[in-house]
């Protein structure tokens, strides 16, 4: 217990007033005569004992109703926090979350109309020249400086729903920061107003600095449940013109009631392409699966869609991608080498209106222009030049494919170095034994949809010589083809954005069955088609602060790009510059606030189409409860942080109880009256 005005203990000197009287008592005695003794038989006796009992029960009921009105004027109190507020100085951060779960109602109403109008109760019960500090999670430049009370108020009732998802402990670290900053010394408190959902309230994350007071001030939402889209993606990393795509959904239940047959839909450019029904168990999730086929290429733009109330921001899932009108494809050779394994590659592109064939020999070679070819194909080449790998290993790691083919009698030294850039197995040896091949890895994408089995008795076609390669186990390379003593006949690593596809022998005459037999032209093309740069089919709003894209000639680091939104009131010109993978970072500068559908454009040209979808950590709606708050804070040391919990009331009295603990005076005024009471009853009843 506390005092608020210590020094009126003084005044308890007070209570050896009725000490003094009862030790002297001032009483006057009157002698009464008697002429009969007879008389003192009339009168009642009291015993001394009584007497003296009587008397120390009033000196008691005296004593304590001077020490209660006492320590009424010093006003105690137990502190809920052991704070002491000893600075004349105050200054108060107020953390409003502003998440889309706010959007619910509880008691008070919308949870963040309630969170508003609870902040601007702090702001007027502080003194005049109290320094304020609003932070949402926009994290808005603005929010980062000190305000007196009528610009904070002004601050909070601009403060609208937000899309991004910020942790508890982020936002405490950055206040930390903000105080930091302050120039003058002053009392510090922090009141986090949310409803602390589970995914975002890490509080067991939080560095905690004990010259900091924080107070959680937890709106409860009204029991609500959930059914969402969490998220959605495709197998294959390259989508293809005229094949079938099959998209993957995955769906969550946060509610305590299965769901039978409900439908899920999908559209492709604002038309209905796919429809299923799925079912899912209660707080269960299940993933979905939709089959289309790309029709056109071009940019496409994807939507998938459930129903579900009352939570709806999460029901669609918005996703784009690109679909190349053509793959382009470069073989190089040369003319020192024997190059007779050309002639295979352009009988099999020839008449091929999708796959489009260069040809060039290594010495009239242009390596710029390597970025501008899905796949390169190296055909025998005896060596290499160092600025040829350097780019070549550019290209593929902005998402190029190369497909190698070592000549025999080249510089295996030279093609060691090769290798070794992209971080794949190096040859160690030649096998000049004529070997069968033994086996395809059926499961691979790569031959995904290809061959569906493989009988006993398939017959492989014969390789006249191959080279023996490292299997260092640390390098994840895949084995698409093999031989019967295991060496590798075909293997792929994966370089960045890109492939590196490497066989072990030459393609020439000698190997002339494998280029006639029926898995030439399927290996051949299937790695062709697969080498369509990966892409990002969907962003997240407020998570991801920029994007990459390939360079071409339209999308130079001096183009002007402009982003526009699909039936959205925003354009703006984005930063751009060239990233280490020579792709172009274009920074977004939270300027994206809603889901949907983005355009990147360069002058009249369309660069690339940015499908922005809302996070969905808040879309699991559990919270909370107050008890595991203070679990949680218990596990915290020197954190000084406490629960308010009867939030319902008006934040004055709050503010008392924080400020000046629990108020006593009331009690102590109360048992004054109760001991004066007891002491005139003694007196008029104790006879």
């Amino acid at each position: 217990m506390k005092f608020l005005f210590p020094y009126f203990l003084f005044a308890l000197a007070a209570v050896a007033i009725p000490i003094i009287i009862h030790l002297f008592n001032f009483r006057r005695y009157k002698t009464v005569f008697f002429s009969n003794v007879e008389f003192l038989k009339n009168i009642k006796k009291e015993s001394k004992r009584k007497s003296k009992l009587k008397q120390l029960l009033i000196l008691i009921a005296r004593i304590l109703v001077i020490t209660c009105l006492v320590f009424a004027f010093a006003q105690p109190y137990i502190s809920q926090n052991n704070r002491d507020h000893t600075n004349a100085n105050q200054a108060v951060a107020v953390y409003v979350d502003n998440s889309f779960s706010m959007n619910a109602r509880g008691e008070q109403g919308q949870l963040l109309e309630a969170a508003r109008n609870k902040a601007i109760e702090i702001a007027r019960v502080y003194k005049p020249g109290t320094k304020f500090l609003l932070i949402t999670n926009d994290l808005l430049p603005l929010h980062s400086n000190f305000l007196n009370n009528e610009q904070f108020i002004r601050q909070i009732t601009e403060i609208e729903p937000s899309p991004n998802v910020i942790s508890i402990s982020r936002i405490y670290n950055r206040l930390r920061e903000s105080f930091g900053s302050l120039e003058i010394e002053a009392d510090k408190s922090i009141y986090f107003l949310s409803d602390f959902q589970r995914e975002i309230t890490d509080i067991e994350n939080i560095v905690a600095d004990s010259t900091l007071w924080s107070y959680l001030l937890q709106l409860s939402p009204q029991a609500s449940s959930n059914l969402y889209i969490d998220s959605c993606w495709f197998e294959t990393p390259s989508r293809k013109l005229n094949e079938e795509e099959e998209l993957f959904i995955k769906i969550k239940n946060r509610s305590n009631q299965d769901y039978q047959d409900l439908p899920l839909r999908f559209f492709l450019n604002d038309s209905l392409k796919s429809l299923t029904n799925f079912s899912i168990a209660a707080q269960g999730e299940v993933n979905a699966s939709l089959k289309y086929t790309n029709l056109k290429s071009g940019f496409q733009r994807g939507k998938v869609e459930l129903t579900d109330y009352p939570v709806t921001y999460d029901n669609t899932w918005f996703l784009s991608y690109n679909v190349q009108p053509e793959v382009n494809v470069l073989a190089i050779y040369d003319e020192t080498s024997q190059n007779d394994g050309l002639g295979y590659f352009q009988a099999l592109f020839a008449e091929d209106e999708y796959a489009h064939i260069d040809i060039m020999n290594s010495r009239s070679l242009q390596v710029s222009r390597l970025n501008d070819y899905n796949t390169i194909i190296l055909i025998n080449l005896r060596e290499l030049s160092s600025g040829f790998i350097t780019e070549l290993e550019q290209a593929v790691a902005n998402g190029a494919s190369t497909i190698f083919f070592p000549g025999f009698g080249g510089n295996v030294e030279n093609n060691n170095r090769f290798l070794s850039m992209f971080r794949s197995n190096i040859i160690t040896g030649i096998d000049t034994l004529p070997q069968a091949l033994a086996g395809i890895a059926l499961e691979n994408p790569i031959y995904k949809g290809i061959f569906r089995e493989m009988e006993e008795n398939t017959r492989f076609p014969e390789i006249k010589g191959h080279y023996k390669f490292s299997t260092l186990t640390q390098i994840p390379e895949s084995i698409l083809l093999w031989f019967r003593n295991n060496d590798k006949a075909l293997g792929t690593v994966a370089h960045g954005d890109g492939f590196l596809h490497t066989f072990s022998f030459p393609l020439n005459n000698r190997n002339e069955a494998f280029a006639r037999d029926i898995i030439f032209v399927p290996t051949i093309y299937s790695l062709v088609l697969n080498s369509i740069a990966r892409q990002d089919i969907s962003y997240t709003v407020g998570k991801d602060s920029y994007v990459l894209i390939r360079q071409n000639q339209n999308t130079s680091s001096n183009s002007a790009l402009l982003i526009k939104g699909d039936d959205k009131n925003i354009e703006f010109i984005p930063e751009t510059l060239v990233s280490d993978r020579n792709k172009l970072r274009i920074g977004l500068e939270n300027r994206i606030a809603e889901s949907g559908f983005y355009t990147i454009n360069s002058s009249e040209d369309l660069v690339s189409v940015l499908a922005f979808n809302y996070n969905r950590t808040e879309s699991d709606l559990r919270y909370f409860e107050t008890e595991e708050l203070k679990d949680l804070i218990s596990g915290i040391s020197n954190s000084n942080i406490s629960i308010i919990e009867n939030t319902g009331s008006q934040f004055s009295e709050i503010f008392e109880k924080i400020q000046n603990g629990k108020q006593l005076w009331k009690w102590f005024i109360i048992l004054a009256l109760i001991f004066v009471a007891i002491e005139a009853l003694i007196i008029r009843f104790w006879k």
